[in-house]
């Protein structure tokens, strides 16, 4: 199913369907990953506030390291953090973008 939003910061309506939207495959690995975020800063315009959190958007990227290790390799890759999801508690899905 598609769903449309009004995205209000770039003021234009853009498609929920994730699967319209991958570039490329996905496929299941099991496996360990290391995330490093260096000290940057970033500067945005705030959206909503409460009492328990702020939404805001940046012209900015958050730039991340990473090192993941599945079926007995390692493998380095840098790139930007996209999403972050809570599942559940403390646990949270993140998504990040490799770099070229």
């Amino acid at each position: 199913m598609t769903h449309f939003e009004e995205n209000s910061y770039a003021g234009k309506q853009e498609s929920t369907d994730v699967a319209n939207r991958r570039r490329a495959p996905r496929e299941k690995v099991r496996g360990s990953v290391h995330l490093k975020v260096d000290a940057q800063e970033l500067n945005g315009e705030a959206d909503n506030l409460s009492r328990s959190g702020i939404l805001f958007f940046t012209e900015g990227d958050l730039h991340v390291e990473l090192e993941i290790e599945a079926g007995g390799e390692v493998m380095k890759r840098t790139g930007r953090l996209v999403r972050c999801e809570r599942i559940h508690d403390s646990r949270r899905g993140w998504a990040v973008e490799f770099d070229g």
